[in-house]
């Protein structure tokens, strides 16, 4: 019987900008008691500002390196930041952490009983994370197709690839292709 694998998976928003400055900037305002999420929306440059900023769960791995340090070293309720990645500067509030979940457990990530917006969510995420790791949106198709990311391949399996494709592209900010798949050649004879 294996042993089960236990993770630390913590749930953030980030501000992304361009400039320390404003990242310090924003850092006092929050500091001063402005709500995060609110200013995710006005100044973030990253796709998760339409949800203020939030990247839902994630584990070790998901995140660019200074990313994670920062997000797994931080306290629950914690603000970290200015941290700088090769996407620009970002803030970073932790707003839950579990400590000891079992890997394939825990929050809805690739979730068979979540609703279709939370998947949909949960795509997103990781099309996002994968763009931030520096993978063409064709690359990111293939990831979601690869077991080795579990709950992005369980979302994938559950969402079809039409909606994935979707959710690349919206996060790429991309036209969407129509891929020519043997289903969709099916639905064209019809």
């Amino acid at each position: 019987m294996a042993k089960e694998r236990r993770v630390k998976k913590v749930q953030a928003r980030h501000i992304l900008v361009g400039s320390k400055e404003l990242a310090e900037e924003l850092k006092v305002k929050i500091d001063a008691g402005e709500e995060f999420t609110k200013l995710a929306e006005e100044h973030s440059e990253c796709p998760s500002k339409k949800r203020g900023g939030d990247l839902g769960w994630f584990g070790k791995g998901a995140m660019v390196r200074p990313f994670e340090v920062a997000a797994f070293t931080a306290q629950e309720g914690d603000v970290v930041g200015p941290i700088n990645t090769e996407f620009g500067w970002h803030l970073i509030y932790v707003y839950e952490i579990q400590e000891d979940v079992d890997a394939d457990a825990g929050p809805p990530t690739g979730d068979e009983d979540a609703d279709e917006d939370t998947l949909r969510l949960v795509a997103e995420n990781y099309a996002h994370e994968f763009m931030m790791l520096g993978y063409t949106s064709k690359k990111v198709l293939s990831l979601f197709t690869s077991p080795h990311f579990k709950s992005a391949n369980t979302d994938y399996n559950i969402l079809g690839v039409d909606v994935i494709n979707e959710v690349i592209a919206q996060v790429f900010g991309q036209k969407i292709e129509k891929v020519e798949t043997p289903e969709s050649k099916e639905e064209t004879k019809k």
